[in-house]
């Protein structure tokens, strides 16, 4: 896997996920995000490290939704942020 700086986005894996985000409907992109999440509270003993850097990947795309929360302005990462149809952040 290579990475190239600090980002959330700035690895393999999350660009990946971004990619993949970017080609999921609108629609299902809240369960991309949450399956990915899911996937990681469900591991018990030792978290690989791509499966790690999708997590950091999702959650910095929650925290982004969030009052205050920082933009993802990598090219690395999605195209288009989460919907929002809700007006919160996903799950709420």
């Amino acid at each position: 896997m290579g990475t190239w700086g600090i980002g959330p986005f700035e690895n393999d894996m999350a660009a990946d996920f971004a990619y993949t985000l970017d080609e999921t409907p609108k629609g299902k992109r809240e369960s991309l995000v949450r399956a990915t999440l899911t996937r990681t509270i469900q591991t018990r003993d030792y978290l690989e490290s791509p499966e790690g850097a999708e997590a950091v990947a999702a959650v910095a795309l929650i925290a982004a939704q969030c009052p205050g929360g920082e933009p993802i302005s990598t090219s690395y990462g999605p195209d288009e942020v989460l919907p929002t149809d809700r007006g919160t952040v996903p799950g709420r």
